[in-house]
């Protein structure tokens, strides 16, 4: 599985050894008996993310809000490794949260 880095901070994915990204470069077909497993629902969902109306969102937002709902939501990050991870206070982490999120309701209204 090739992974796309543009908006991971160094050592996200080291956080979390299964986590996953936006961008990841997941090409899932739910059908793909080929290779003798079938994607999980999760990877089903994690490809709509990427390539639906949230992903578009998600693309247009900051690097720096974009980083923290990458690591809080997707990859299932307290706030406490979120902001271990990042780099950066609880505080920041906390209100770069309800920035994006902020910020993803207006797009996706």
């Amino acid at each position: 599985m090739a992974v796309d880095d543009r908006a991971a901070p160094a050592g996200v994915r080291a956080a979390r050894p299964g986590a996953r990204w936006i961008g990841a470069g997941h090409d899932l077909d739910p059908a793909d008996e080929a290779l003798g497993s079938v994607a999980s629902a999760e990877d089903l969902v994690l490809v709509g993310v990427e390539h639906g109306d949230v992903g578009s969102a998600l693309e247009r937002l900051s690097p720096e809000l974009r980083a923290v709902i990458e690591a809080t939501v997707l990859d299932g990050l307290t706030v406490r490794e979120a902001a271990h991870v990042l780099g950066i206070p609880e505080g920041t982490v906390k209100t770069r949260a309800m920035r994006a999120r902020a910020r993803l309701r207006e797009e996706l209204a």
